[in-house]
């Protein structure tokens, strides 16, 4: 189980097989904060950390991809883009998608509720790995 930003950029992991947080030195922070976004694994390599919000509370779009196997962080360019920039969302793989459900939109404080849903094709979001 990993546990994604919130108010630092750390990426923290628990053991489900030890029942314990794993100490490791191989997971490097996150490129930039990001509160209220959800992560997926993908094909055991990818850790993917979709959408959030940032330290001006202005919900994002894009996607962090960590690859386990390079130790690396990417951002995802512009035209990977969800259509609808979410915190507080969900999200689960399915067949080959990332889906994005719910969530809230807005800037500042303002709370947008969503009622949206958006996948995400994961081989094309991979090619920026």
């Amino acid at each position: 189980i990993y546990i994604v930003g919130g108010d630092t950029r750390s990426v923290d992991a628990f053991d489900t097989a030890m029942l314990e947080w794993k100490i490791t030195t191989t997971l490097r922070d996150m490129p930039e904060l990001r509160y209220c976004s959800a992560a997926a694994m993908l094909k055991k390599q990818y850790l993917v950390v979709v959408g959030g919000h940032d330290n001006n509370w202005r919900a994002t779009a894009s996607c962090f991809i960590f690859d386990f196997s390079s130790n690396h962080w990417s951002l995802t360019p512009a035209s990977m883009d969800m259509i609808q920039a979410c915190k507080g969302h969900t999200v689960a793989v399915l067949d080959g998608k990332i889906v994005v459900a719910g969530g809230a939109g807005g800037q500042d404080h303002d709370r947008m509720n969503l009622v949206s849903v958006e996948c995400i094709d994961v081989d094309a979001l991979l090619e920026y790995a």
